[in-house]
């Protein structure tokens, strides 16, 4: 091990870019998150402000991807990481190219701000989806329309 090397965590990921393309493989985390105890998730890796990420695709090469144009990923949950607080609202995703997601979101705003309008508002990036087994996180740039659902 070099002095230079350091350990990253797996993620296993399917990308959905904007052009309907679909791309699975692997990001990779830090075991130290910035904000928090233990590793950084998967919304703070794509939060981060450098528009490129490396991964590992399925048949073992690498490429960089531009954020940007992730229209969404899925993960699987983790039982173990921190539970967000706020008001949960079920809700009704449809994309620029027509994928449709339904899923609850965790709306944690400031009193007087808890709305669904107020909430995608305020984020500006990436944001989590939660649909059960999976989550999501979803780039607000690439969505059409949103809606509370009675999911």
């Amino acid at each position: 091990m070099s002095i230079y090397h350091i350990d990253k965590l797996e993620c296993a990921v399917t990308l959905f870019l904007c052009d309907g393309l679909v791309r699975e493989g692997v990001v990779y985390l830090s075991p130290l998150s910035p904000t928090h105890s233990g590793p950084q998730s998967p919304l703070e890796l794509f939060r981060e402000p450098e528009p490129f990420l490396p991964l590992r695709k399925a048949d073992g090469s690498f490429s960089l991807v531009n954020k940007n144009v992730v229209s969404h990923l899925r993960f699987d949950s983790d039982p173990d990481a921190p539970r967000s607080f706020g008001h949960r609202l079920a809700v009704r995703l449809v994309f620029l190219g027509g994928e449709v997601l339904h899923g609850t979101l965790t709306l944690e705003a400031p009193e007087g701000k808890n709305r669904l309008q107020d909430f995608l508002n305020l984020q500006g990036t990436f944001f989590l989806l939660d649909s059960g087994a999976a989550h999501y996180l979803i780039n607000p740039a690439m969505i059409c329309e949103i809606a509370p659902s009675a999911n």
